[in-house]
């Protein structure tokens, strides 16, 4: 049993309660039983940059908060740019958007761990500094690339949606979609 009275519990990337967060970070389940063994339960305060109104609800409801004190601030940031593009050949407007973005560092997402593997096979024959992250591979692997990506000693991780959960790389400078994400 716990003995220490906790004043406040703070939740952070608390979408990872919900959706695939769970898979990714599995410890985010066990969040609200560790609440409970605590001799007196604190304030649970839950942060999340990204929550659609059913996260939210999730949320709220994973946590079993009492009385709970919602802000949403919006979802407009000057400082991005969302973008769709129909193409012919993907993997060639991919291969010039990295050649006129040599220098900067970001993330692909493919659909599926196959597309991942030509995606990244296609751009590392290129010449492109990439890595590549998904479910097949093992552990060590999945961990080695990530911080390959984090590090900077690869620019650009291409991944299933698994990756980018919880990554504090602050010069990340695009996100490009592969197939188009279903939410």
């Amino acid at each position: 049993a716990c003995h220490t009275e906790l004043a406040v519990l703070t939740v952070d990337e608390a979408h990872c309660i919900s959706q695939w967060g769970q898979d990714f970070r599995p410890s985010y389940v066990r969040i609200l039983s560790f609440i409970r063994r605590l001799p007196r339960r604190p304030v649970v305060a839950a942060f999340t940059a990204t929550a659609t109104e059913r996260v939210r609800e999730d949320i709220l409801s994973s946590l079993a908060l009492e009385r709970p004190y919602i802000t949403v601030t919006g979802f407009d940031r000057e400082n991005l740019y969302f973008g769709v593009r129909r193409v012919r050949d993907k993997k060639e407007q991919i291969r010039r958007y990295l050649e006129e973005h040599r220098e900067d560092s970001g993330i692909i997402y493919c659909a599926t761990r196959k597309g991942v593997d030509e995606l990244y096979l296609y751009l590392e024959n290129a010449g492109f500094s990439v890595g590549r992250y998904h479910a097949g591979m093992g552990g060590d692997a999945r961990k080695n690339s990530q911080e390959d990506f984090i590090y900077d000693r690869i620019r650009v991780m291409i991944a299933t949606n698994a990756f980018g959960m919880g990554i504090d790389k602050s010069n990340v400078r695009f996100v490009l979609h592969y197939n188009m994400p279903q939410s």
